[in-house]
């Protein structure tokens, strides 16, 4: 008997002993701080037990999350949730509910609306780009951030939003219905004899194939000279920069990635044989992918850069599903330009700097892009 009970009590130490190394050995593969990664765990469950109010444990996880997060200071890296994770979808997928405009502050912090989508119920009504939003739904917009403003804009699928704006010193009221809209993320037109103009309004999935039909368009329209305006472009997606270069540059390197595990990642493009004469209009809102453009064009010396000095933004981010109503925005690699520059914090400084001093995007009262336009005709 007393052997057997030996037997048993080896066997179960045997057991105890493997769980202990198991579990250790899985706490030094996730952390290589199992003593702070315990501490967590307790103080867990000191909050959960303690706390004086009801707390869900979906809550504390989450917040801890955020937490660790911003103990990165990295200002694109977050877990984004609730609400903003709706609009964050909407803004990847490029569809909203809404009524087709793009808006800004000007230099006197007006709302004004610096693009009408085609097609959109915002065109339908007659709203124009250049207008002044004075109120929304009888709201004043005047101290209200853009954000603020665009959240009284959107709403539910088929309601009304009420909209004054100001024109030629006139107010102007509008019923707009909300719908579904699919941002166009590409625009042109010729504006001379051989000049055309694209704009880029952020590198989304569909962008490249929007970009190459509109450049085919220009092309059969007489366009021998090229602008390419990415002013107030984020930025987006990688693949679809490089897809977009490959149509208008010669072959080689246009950026490269680098991580920490060295894990490095060089994109290059077969691009064409003969480039056309090319202006990229940037200012201090070209982030990430329109900085990867501009860069490109200005390292291979096939195009001239003009505007601002660029946001500065030199690091890729994946986005990682967190649950139904969440993600992972996380930085995974800083990236360089065709000629190893490394801009993060730095931003593009334009061969041609002019600060904008007429209406962005408004063809007759644009000294930014009048400028692009004088650089091609020399």
């Amino acid at each position: 008997m007393m052997i057997k009970l030996r037997k048993y009590f080896l066997w179960l130490m045997s057991v105890i002993f493997a769980a202990v190394l198991i579990l250790a050995g899985g706490l030094y593969y996730i952390t290589d701080e199992p003593g702070a990664f315990i501490r967590f765990c307790r103080n867990f469950v000191i909050v959960k037990k303690y706390y004086y109010r009801p707390v869900s444990d979906k809550e504390l996880l989450e917040n801890a999350t955020i937490g660790m997060v911003k103990s990165l200071q990295d200002p694109h890296s977050m877990l984004i949730s609730g609400d903003k994770y709706e609009h964050f979808m909407q803004s990847i997928n490029a569809e909203y509910v809404g009524i087709g405009v793009v808006i800004g502050h000007t230099a006197e912090s007006k709302v004004q609306i610096l693009s009408v989508f085609p097609d959109s119920p915002a065109e339908a009504v007659g709203i124009q780009s250049g207008d002044i939003i004075q109120s929304v739904n009888g709201e004043a917009t005047q101290e209200m951030a853009l954000d603020a403003v665009v959240g009284k804009i959107k709403g539910p699928i088929g309601e009304s939003v009420s909209i004054v704006i100001q024109r030629d010193g006139e107010n102007i009221s509008y019923e707009v219905e909300r719908a579904q809209v699919s941002l166009p993320t590409v625009s042109g037109e010729m504006l001379t004899d051989d000049i055309g103009y694209i704009h880029i309004f952020s590198f989304m999935k569909h962008t490249d194939s929007e970009f190459d039909k509109k450049l085919s368009e220009l092309k059969a329209q007489g366009m021998k000279k090229l602008i390419i305006d990415v002013r107030m472009n984020p930025g987006g997606i990688v693949d679809t920069v490089v897809a977009i270069a490959d149509k208008i540059l010669t072959k080689g390197t246009v950026l490269s990635f680098h991580t920490k595990n060295g894990e490095d990642k060089i994109f290059d493009i077969h691009g064409v044989e003969h480039v056309m004469p090319m202006v990229i209009l940037i200012d201090k809102n070209s982030a990430s992918a329109s900085e990867i453009l501009a860069g490109a064009i200005q390292d291979k010396k096939e195009g001239i850069v003009i505007g601002e000095k660029s946001y500065g933004k030199g690091t890729v981010q994946s986005i990682i599903p967190d649950g139904d109503d969440s993600v992972l925005k996380i930085s995974i690699a800083e990236y360089r330009t065709a000629a190893g520059r490394s801009i993060d914090g730095k931003g593009i400084e334009p061969d041609v700097v002019i600060e904008q001093t007429g209406t962005v995007f408004q063809r007759t009262n644009d000294n930014v892009l009048q400028k692009a336009i004088d650089t091609l005709e020399k």
